[in-house]
């Protein structure tokens, strides 16, 4: 009796740990897939464009991000485009997201987001989400960011600018299970910037980066923080 409550003991300690390093391996692997699936699907259209090597005819920034997504989801077998969360059948796959840090912006508080952007959902049921630009090439606002990406607050709690210049056309944002959980960056949600010739993984910590570089690397390790939305940092 003692032997089988000591090994009842062990494996109520040992299984959780099983379960959530099975449910990693299983995110990392369809994260992997997507991330094929995406770049596939980017050389089908510079090829059927005739401008390989070239994104800015599909990705357009004189049309809509609902246009790109309609002519972008004709390279994912079986996809369907949802513009926006009141379309029929759409809703469900309009959900809030977390970061992968504790990000905050310049409120105090952790927040979360909401993308409203068209969605191609493509019938493994994993979502993209299509954001376009207006430019290629601009000037980009923000501030001087800690290591969660927030806004570092001087003692008067204002934030220092900074600006930037970006070249991302488009940006693209995948879940690779849909509106399943974890619903989180980092863990089955990950950003890609889609640049005039290339379209390159995320390097900002809240977009997941530091996961995408460690599944992407072979690494198959996820680096992200859980918390509640709305608490005090």
């Amino acid at each position: 009796m003692i032997t089988l409550g000591i090994i009842g003991v062990v494996a109520a300690m040992t299984l959780p740990s099983l379960v959530n390093k099975y449910k990693e391996k299983e995110l990392c692997v369809k994260t992997r897939k997507m991330y094929s699936t995406l770049s596939n699907a980017v050389i089908l259209a510079q090829k059927d464009f005739g401008v390989v090597g070239d994104n800015t005819f599909l990705f357009d920034v004189t049309k809509s991000s609902a246009e790109v997504a309609k002519t972008f989801a004709k390279y994912f077998n079986g996809a369907k485009v949802c513009e926006n969360s009141s379309q029929k059948g759409c809703s469900k796959y309009y959900y809030n997201q977390k970061y992968a840090t504790r990000y905050s912006g310049s409120s105090g508080t952790t927040q979360g987001i909401k993308h409203t952007f068209p969605k191609i959902i493509l019938n493994d049921g994993s979502v993209i989400t299509v954001q376009q630009t207006n430019s290629c090439n601009r000037v980009t606002s923000s501030c001087k960011q800690d290591s969660t990406g927030s806004c570092i607050l001087d003692e008067n709690g204002n934030t220092t600018p900074v600006t930037s210049r970006s070249y991302a056309c488009a940006y693209l944002y995948i879940d690779v299970n849909g509106p399943k959980n974890p619903n989180q960056f980092g863990a089955d949600s990950f950003q890609f910037g889609v640049l005039a010739t290339k379209v390159l993984k995320a390097s900002w910590g809240p977009w997941g980066a530091v996961s995408l570089e460690n599944i992407l690397s072979g690494k198959d390790k996820l680096e992200y923080t859980n918390y509640t939305v709305g608490e005090k940092r």
